[in-house]
């Protein structure tokens, strides 16, 4: 278990955020704070934490989270450009924006996670888990600064977004695709179909039971309109080809200077819905899917998935496609899931 030191320090808006992040991982300190010269507060809350109060009239409170995977370093890079910019007022800010770099432990290991996935501890299923494990506190903090963000917003602000922004363990037929909450009686709206394909995310997995994860919490105890975006594959920092993700980097500045967008063409998201969910549901359990599917795979009806005893699941009378797929997981856990298209 890792210490945590508690210091009392400025920071600096010449420094690079995403360094000192890595540099203070174990620690906590007071916020403090800043205004640059255009009226804009940046509030340093936290490691990982920082948040930007325009001087004008804002309409939207936005989060931008990455790094709940430790290991999942492209949004990392992208995210920290992004505040580089508006630290140095190159980039224009006319809306609220919280920025998380969620788990800096993991970040520092490069690993998914340091003890437990922290991506599993939202809707306050953190305190059914140890609370002296780091990223079981950390993940109650999370939801207390993005409760209190969205709290604090004034009466002008009328929209409030999410981008909880991952990258998948494995290879993916469809590069970036996202993920979003399911809240009871919610449809995808065109505003949030139009982000997407500015984004040059086409996919979307739309969930029909809740979940504990981050973008989960936003939606279903914030009332936010949220995504988990899957950003192409983990690798290690320095080794990401950015320019593949122009689309996602443009759209967050496009938000974050309260530029409208434009209305996408029908067709542009291409919807899908779980229609079986895949779990490891013993020792004997058989996984009929290789290590090298990527997600997104097509597979043709008749086709068996997966079996435990007489059990058995096969694709049904239309084509059924793969995503998470993990064999390697404990009894009882899931293992993948099976997904159908759906029209929006």
């Amino acid at each position: 278990m890792t210490n945590t030191l508690k210091v009392n320090f400025m920071f600096s808006p010449h420094k690079d955020f995403l360094a000192h992040t890595l540099a203070n991982a174990g620690a906590e300190h007071s916020a403090s704070h800043s205004i640059l010269s255009a009226g804009t507060e940046v509030t340093f809350l936290d490691t990982g934490i920082i948040r930007f109060e325009p001087n004008t009239a804002a309409t939207t409170s936005l989060v931008i989270s990455c790094g709940v995977h430790g290991n999942e370093t492209a949004p990392i890079e992208i995210v920290n450009k992004i505040i580089s910019d508006l630290l140095d007022e190159e980039q224009k800010c006319t809306q609220r924006v919280l920025f998380i770099f969620g788990n800096p432990l993991a970040m520092v290991a490069g690993e998914r996670f340091v003890d437990i996935n922290m991506n599993r501890l939202f809707c306050g299923d953190w305190q059914h888990n140890d609370l002296t494990l780091p990223e079981v506190k950390r993940a109650a903090k999370l939801e207390a600064y993005v409760a209190n963000f969205f709290a604090e917003e004034p009466v002008t602000v009328t929209q409030r977004l999410h981008c909880d922004c991952h990258t998948a363990i494995r290879e993916s037929a469809r590069q970036k695709f996202a993920v979003y909450p399911f809240v009871e009686g919610r449809e995808l709206p065109q505003s949030q179909q139009d982000f997407l394909a500015q984004a040059q995310v086409n996919t979307v997995l739309l969930q029909r039971k809740p979940a504990n994860t981050f973008s989960s919490f936003t939606s279903l105890k914030q009332q936010a309109e949220s995504f988990t975006l899957e950003l192409g594959k983990a690798r290690p920092f320095g080794e990401n080809n950015l320019r593949e993700f122009t689309g996602i980097d443009n759209t967050l500045r496009k938000l974050i200077a309260g530029e409208p967008l434009p209305t996408c063409m029908e067709g542009a998201v291409e919807a899908f819905e779980v229609c079986h969910e895949v779990n490891r549901s013993s020792e004997a359990w058989q996984f009929f899917i290789a290590d090298d599917v990527a997600n997104f795979t097509e597979f043709k009806t008749g086709a068996l998935i997966e079996q435990d005893g007489e059990r058995e699941y096969r694709v049904g009378d239309a084509p059924e496609y793969i995503v998470f797929p993990n064999p390697k997981v404990p009894v009882g856990h899931r293992a993948g899931l099976m997904l159908k298209k759906v029209g929006l």
